[in-house]
């Protein structure tokens, strides 16, 4: 399986991914609800959030919301993407029910490289 230049662990796209969509709906993000939505513990976000710093993705700073970079906001918006086109093909194509379609999606986000997403879009016409 070949992964993308610069591409991050999954586990690091997924805290990039809900994080973009809290700083959608709520202009920054905050631990807690990062915490919430992942379903993880609050030190497991902090730290994850830190690293995101430390790649220049997000500016953190302890008790402070969390907003992305311009580079993260780039990164998080192609994962969204990515998560979008796939629960669609998913649900249209595949048939899936809308959770299982979710699921799936979360899982082959990581993996098909961005080429291949663009792909299965146009199976979409998007």
């Amino acid at each position: 399986m070949k992964r993308e230049p610069d591409r991050l662990s999954r586990s690091a796209e997924d805290y990039l991914e809900c994080i973009g969509h809290l700083c959608r709906e709520k202009g920054a993000a905050r631990v807690n609800d990062i915490a919430s939505r992942l379903h993880v513990k609050k030190p497991s976000v902090t730290v994850a959030v830190r690293r995101l710093a430390d790649l220049g993705l997000v500016h953190y700073k302890q008790y402070s919301p969390i907003e992305l970079t311009q580079r993260g906001e780039e990164y998080a918006d192609r994962v969204i993407m990515a998560h979008s086109i796939l629960r669609r093909f998913m649900r249209e194509v595949a048939g899936l029910s809308r959770d299982r379609a979710n699921e799936t999606a979360c899982l082959m986000e990581h993996i098909l490289t961005l080429d291949e997403i663009h792909k299965l879009s146009k199976k979409l016409s998007l």
